[in-house]
């Protein structure tokens, strides 16, 4: 069987979670292995530590080792075919080398992120950060926009958003779990009491999740605000992400009893957790960056039918329907999304049609049958696989 060889950007950090829905698309026809560098810690990002067999080198993000390292990750690799994750050094440049000098394979690169556009920081801080500094970080805004040629390198594309789309060209694919691991008619998650005392959360509140990193564009100063004002003040905030992160401490002071630190949480167990709660919270801010994005959370809670609450930036609005499909907020509006909460917890019965409704659209446009189409077509489009696979993939 033909194997793809997933370079990922730093393996130890939450990168792996679009390149792991990738490969979990193509493993039915295809053997796949997912190599990188391991930057952030010693092992691979706990959520999806035991999903694949991995390939990794403990490297400092330090330009210098990342060169030196890019020839080792790359003779790692076995696959015929190569999928860069991300245009960046860590990533692009071991798949570059395996791909074109090491050997003659295809080369596939996905982009997921903006790596492109400039640091926000004024125009004298931005000089001296990012033009004059920062020559020893080999992910450093200057080494992305050198390298961004290369993704001319590639015989096809894969990105997440329209975006995206328009910068790189390419094929859209959205990253959406496993549709039977992540079912909400699932026997064992239909029962949200069960879910939530398996969690040890309150049985009677309404509960509010945010997983992952609360990073500056992610609106997380927006949330608490919402959490605090009299529309929401009933709900409690589920944290699934590291305990120990400063923003999820500070989250802990203000609300107090109201809020449920979990830790870092398996993948394998995300539908139970998603089942416990009653609204998934995406208050993206309205930066270049996150106008690109498309957070892997909106499409986990899609999945399970849960009531999404996410403002309306970037490719947001057409995935939740205009508001069908989901609830939509301007960003940075503390008042629209406790206003939000507030109608979901009035109003269950409608909060649940949507979230059908976004089930029905995760099925359709971003289930892992459709990931695995749309990136069949990039391999047939891109002229490099047998006509025999071109047969299968198009059966």
């Amino acid at each position: 069987m033909t194997r793809i060889s997933f370079f990922v950007h730093d393996l130890a950090a939450n990168p792996i979670v679009r390149a792991a829905a990738l490969a979990s698309a193509m493993s039915r026809d295809y053997e796949v292995e997912l190599l990188g560098f391991l930057h952030s810690g010693e092992l691979v990002y706990a959520p999806y530590r035991d999903r694949f067999i991995y390939k990794t080198l403990s490297v400092p993000l330090d330009t210098l080792d990342v060169v030196r390292a890019i020839p080792k990750l790359a003779e790692m690799a076995t696959g015929s075919i190569v999928y860069a994750c991300k245009p960046l050094v860590t990533s692009l440049g071991p798949a570059l080398w395996r791909a074109r000098i090491a050997g003659r394979a295809p080369l596939f690169l996905d982009v997921e992120d903006d790596e492109w556009v400039a640091p926000h920081d004024g125009p004298a801080d931005f000089a001296w950060r990012h033009v004059v500094k920062g020559w020893r970080h080999a992910t450093a805004w200057k080494y992305t926009r050198a390298i961004h040629p290369l993704v001319r390198c590639a015989d096809g594309v894969s990105v997440s958003t329209r975006r995206l789309q328009r910068r790189y060209g390419g094929t859209i694919v959205r990253h959406g779990p496993d549709g039977d691991r992540f079912n909400p008619e699932a026997r064992e998650l239909t029962n949200a009491a069960a879910c939530r005392a398996r969690w040890r959360l309150p049985e009677g509140a309404p509960l509010v999740l945010f997983a992952g990193v609360p990073q500056p564009h992610k609106g997380w100063h927006v949330l608490l605000d919402a959490l605090q004002r009299p529309d929401a003040q009933a709900w409690h905030l589920v944290l699934a992400g590291a305990r120990d992160h400063h923003d999820f401490a500070e989250a802990q002071r203000l609300l107090g009893r109201r809020c449920h630190s979990l830790g870092l949480i398996a993948n394998d167990d995300m539908p139970s957790l998603l089942a416990a709660v009653d609204a998934v919270a995406v208050p993206q801010l309205d930066t270049p960056f996150a106008r690109t994005q498309l957070p892997a959370k909106i499409l986990e809670a899609m999945a399970m039918a849960r009531a999404v609450v996410a403002t309306t930036i970037g490719d947001l609005p057409e995935i939740l329907g205009g508001g069908a499909r989901g609830f939509l907020v301007p960003p940075d509006d503390g008042q629209a999304l406790a206003s939000a909460f507030h109608h979901i917890a009035a109003d269950p019965a409608a909060s649940r049609a949507r979230g059908r409704a976004a089930r029905a659209w995760f099925l359709e446009e971003a289930s892992v049958a459709e990931m695995r189409r749309r990136l069949t077509r990039v391999f047939v489009e891109s002229r490099v696989i047998g006509r025999s696979e071109r047969r299968h993939a198009a059966a």
